[in-house]
């Protein structure tokens, strides 16, 4: 039977950022998000490009021209009618409309950015270490993109996608801070990990102190959204996990061990008590060769200890030695993960 909202569903980057935003977002919407991005690498990263142009609006929220456009798009949806396809076109115009106008390069030349500052990226399984023009130094994992965009008042960087460890050199006239999604993470000096995978978004502290808080989007809400939590303060040895739309739900903060959720710099990662699917989405990060588990029933099979990164083949085999599981190997870089019947 036919979903009969699906074709009510976002049907591009713009209709979709404008849906993940809304306080009605349903898990199962995220849940098409993620299927819609995986459907095609353009449709991730048009979703990307996107996010890029909402931090240039973002940052510059007292400009005029900025300004008058997001009056624009409020005073236009005076009246009308609050279905989700009109909402849904109404916060893509007002993206639309900045790229028409010119806004976009105009933003990205009063960003004040020193030409040598370009965007990094890594490719799937790789990582790279780069010295930022403060001398803060960026660790990059596997797919990861951001954007340094560093001023008089602030150095910001901006994650598109993946994670990044940041070592910050002290400046405290100039505070280092990390965009991803609709989060904000404030630093003068520290050692902090962001991980931003599109819907959510993960804070470890290894050294120090940072501020965590909403990065309210400009042109993107029609109408006043919900308040938001204070800013968070995490410390050393404390994770914080939160979606990357600014939402009411505060963010969630726990002890972890920071020196295992940093392995991934030495191209290992570490599981404790791990349910199979969730082990096999942490390996798949790092290659092009796929797992697939086949059965949810398989979650109750817990994943313990530390593998290297994009060793699809050692961390199958180990799967198969420990647990009634076999796997099937195809010619197009799946690795499925079946249950074994009994003989």
């Amino acid at each position: 039977m036919t979903d009969p909202r699906s074709s009510d569903r976002p049907r591009d980057a713009a209709e979709w950022d404008a849906r993940l935003r809304a306080p009605d977002c349903s898990e199962a919407e995220r849940s098409a998000f993620e299927a819609w991005c995986r459907a095609s690498p353009e449709h991730r990263a048009s979703f990307d490009e996107l996010q890029m142009l909402l931090g240039g609006l973002r940052a510059a929220g007292d400009v005029p021209e900025i300004r008058a456009m997001r009056e624009a798009a409020i005073n236009a949806s005076a009246g009308k009618p609050k279905n989700r396809a009109w909402r849904w076109s109404a916060a893509a115009a007002v993206a639309v409309l900045a790229i028409g106008l010119g806004i976009f390069g105009w933003l990205h030349q009063s960003t004040s950015v020193p030409p040598a500052e370009v965007g990094f990226a890594t490719s799937i399984g790789e990582r790279s270490t780069t010295t930022l023009e403060d001398g803060s130094i960026a660790v990059l994992n596997t797919n990861t993109r951001m954007e340094p965009a560093f001023s008089a008042a602030e150095r910001r960087v901006v994650l598109l996608r993946g994670q990044a460890l940041f070592d910050v050199s002290k400046d405290p006239a100039r505070p280092f801070v990390v965009v991803a999604g609709e989060r904000r993470i404030t630093a003068v000096g520290t050692v902090f990990d962001v991980r931003y995978d599109g819907s959510d978004v993960e804070v470890t502290m290894v050294e120090g102190v940072v501020e965590v808080a909403a990065e309210v989007p400009l042109g993107t809400h029609l109408t006043p959204p919900a308040t938001e939590p204070r800013p968070v303060r995490i410390n050393a040895g404390q994770v914080l996990k939160t979606s990357a739309v600014a939402t009411p739900a505060a963010p969630v903060v726990q002890s972890v061990d920071a020196d295992r959720a940093t392995l991934w710099r030495e191209g290992r990662v570490f599981f404790d008590d791990a349910p199979l699917s969730e082990a096999v989405r942490e390996m798949n990060r790092y290659s092009q060769i796929q797992i697939l588990v086949d059965g949810k029933e398989l979650d109750r099979y817990r994943i313990n200890g530390m593998f290297r990164t994009g060793r699809q083949t050692t961390f199958v085999d180990a799967v198969e030695s420990y647990f009634p599981i076999y796997a099937e190997r195809h010619a197009d870089n799946r690795i499925v993960l079946k249950p074994r019947q009994e003989e």
